[in-house]
Parts: C-alpha cells; structure tokens; sequence
C-alpha cells in the first residue's frame, strides 16, 4: 500500500502537506487496493453495527502519508473541509440544530511502524480526564494495528511526526445513507464525495434510499428487503 501511494503522489487531493498528504478511494483504479479498502470498511462496519446496532456507511476514505514535522491539533470529526468549501455556513448549521453532522465514527489504520512520534491522542476530557495516546510505533504498536472510535464525541490529535514518514489509512463512517460515498472509481481528480453525488446516477426515491422506510437503520426491515431481494 505504502509503495502503491508513493508511485502515484499525482493523485494526491487531501491535504496541502503541511500536515499531511492522502489520496481518496474514489480516485483509486487500482483492484487490490480497492479491495484492502473494502475489507477495512467491511471489518468496521461490522464492529460498529455490534456496538450500535445500526447499519453506517463509508462517508470519506483515503490512504495518507504524514511527512517528518506533520502535526494535527485536537479536533472533532463532524464534517470534511470539502463540505465547508461547498457552503460556508455548514459549521454553523451544524451547530444552531438546522442539518446533522456528516460523520460519526472514526477509524485511523497504521501502515508502517518504523517512524517516531506521530502518536494519536486524546486530550483530557469528562470520557478520558487524564488524557490518552496510542502506544509507540514499533513498542506495543505495530502496522496493521488501528482505532475505531467516535470522532465526534471524542477529541483527538496527532504528536508531530520524526524520523520517517507515517503512513494511515483514514476513514469515516456516517448513518446518513445520502452521505455514503461513491464506491464507483473517479478519474476527475477535481471531484470529491460531495461534489461527484450531483453526476451520479441513482435516484434518492429508490427503495434502497427512501428515508420514510429508514430500512437502513431497522434491522427487521433491512433483512426483510434481503429475503425478498434473494428470492426475486
């Protein structure tokens, strides 16, 4: 994965590189990475449907490389910054009540364990009031290893990157079914996931979008439409 994205920094749209660099699913064409995506987004769905039982879908996923010197202050994951360029006023929207947030749960996947720093933390807060970090690269930690955690509720950053480059999978995950992201590959690299929703065709008033139903949030009614999916 790490050799896959440094041979390909052109497709390179997350980020500026002061912090970090990521290139989004979306803009992959490459099968195999496409498939170590899906089964990342696979496994955490499932553990999220274990804790919450509710279904929750891919909102943004990208694969990153944070350069020596890469810093990331605490922050909540409530929305992305393509989100804010499209309508300015969507924090504040968020915030007065008049539309929900565009993610929930957070997952960060560590690809290498040979750099120093880069911890993700926690600072002190009411859930973790002496604050929290995940272990040393290389120590405890080790590539492969990741976090699955509310993003929303909980606080986090990243300690400054030394030694060598850090290099993650990130994904966030959404209930709203209108927020997943497209699982079809994007050649325009101008587009992201909310901009390429307005030249997608699939049509909101399908069964499978149709929110008066909230089948994908009822687990009765989901399995029903998989028993009648099956035998029609």
């Amino acid at each position: 994965m790490i050799r896959w994205h440094l041979s390909h920094k052109h497709l390179r749209r997350v980020g500026d590189g002061s912090d970090y660099w990521g290139i989004r699913k979306m803009h992959i064409r490459n099968e195999t990475i496409r498939r170590i995506f899906q089964q990342v987004e696979n496994h955490c769905i499932a553990e999220i449907y274990k804790a919450t039982n509710r279904v929750y879908h891919t909102e943004m996923a990208t694969v990153t490389e944070w350069p020596i010197g890469g810093v990331q202050n605490p922050h909540l994951d409530t929305y992305s910054n393509q989100e804010m360029a499209i309508d300015p006023e969507y924090e504040g929207k968020i915030e007065r009540g008049e539309r929900g947030p565009s993610r929930e749960w957070t997952c960060i996947l560590y690809l290498n364990d040979d750099h120093g720093g880069g911890e993700t933390y926690f600072p002190p807060s009411d859930y973790y009031p002496f604050g929290w970090q995940s272990a040393n690269m290389g120590e405890d930690r080790k590539a492969g290893d990741g976090l699955l955690f509310q993003g929303i509720y909980h606080s986090h950053g990243v300690f400054p990157v030394r030694r060598k480059s850090r290099h993650t999978m990130a994904l966030w995950f959404t209930d709203d079914i209108e927020k997943c992201a497209t699982q079809n590959y994007i050649q325009d690299l101008s587009q992201d996931e909310s901009s390429i929703k307005h030249h997608l065709p699939f049509d909101l008033g399908d069964t499978l979008f149709t929110k008066q139903t909230e089948m994908h949030r009822n687990k009765e009614l989901w399995h029903e439409y998989l028993n009648h999916a099956k035998k029609s």
